[in-house]
């Protein structure tokens, strides 16, 4: 998004929003409070509500994705391949 430009989006469940790159004002409806996130931060939504982005300060970027169910995290080790003897090799 440029500068001054607005997005609204309907969040629906649990996002995650990630700013990239800028400085993201987020405004959900029905939170009190307004959220500001710069470059390398992330906000965990658990709801739903119709949200505004706007850039401020210069062109921001963001990304909204579903979070993890519970109980997993994005730290979640996965297992690569079963070695003979039933080895289990973890990255």
């Amino acid at each position: 998004m440029q500068e001054g430009q607005v997005q609204t989006r309907r969040l629906q469940g649990g996002v995650r929003i990630r700013v990239n790159s800028g400085l993201v004002w987020l405004t959900i409806a029905g939170c009190r409070e307004d959220i500001w996130l710069k470059a390398g931060r992330c906000f965990d939504f658990h709801g739903r509500g119709e949200a505004i982005f706007e850039a401020v300060n210069g062109a921001a970027e963001f990304t909204v994705t579903p979070l993890p169910p519970k109980g997993c995290s994005d730290d979640t080790v996965r297992i690569a391949k079963l070695l003979p003897h039933g080895l289990i090799r973890w990255f």
